[in-house]
């Protein structure tokens, strides 16, 4: 009975080390998806048809809140505003950049609270944040 229970304390032990880790990756992982799906929904706002823009900078959201509530066309994100939220309770930040043929994109971004940042692109130095 007492190796028994000296292995169970051995694995719970294993796992309430490892257990927190992967949650944290895969945290990391839900807020790469959310950042993907704001560009998505950055790309349909830039594309829409409705949109008032005249210029590439103006067809941009002006701000994250610009996709929940557009003024034009319905909420562009599934989850309205709470898609605006990282998997940490933070918002997601929006930072301007130029692809390379100069077209103004929006680079979607957050920060793990190890200091990871997290982009459309990846995790870590994928994340290309400027």
């Amino acid at each position: 009975m007492l190796v028994v229970v000296a292995i169970l304390v051995i694995l719970a032990t294993i796992a309430a080390i490892y257990v927190p880790k992967q949650l944290n990756e895969a945290k990391k992982g839900t807020a790469v998806t959310g950042c993907v799906t704001i560009s998505r929904a950055i790309d349909s706002y830039y594309a829409s048809v409705s949109n008032p823009g005249t210029s590439d900078e103006e067809k941009l959201p002006p701000s994250p809140e610009s996709l929940v509530n557009p003024g034009w066309s319905t909420s562009f994100l599934p989850d309205g505003e709470r898609s605006l939220l990282d998997p940490w309770g933070k918002r997601y930040q929006f930072q301007q950049a130029a692809k390379e043929d100069g077209t103004p994109y929006i680079v979607v971004f957050t920060h793990a609270p190890d200091g990871t940042p997290i982009s459309q692109h990846g995790a870590g130095a994928k994340a290309r944040i400027q």
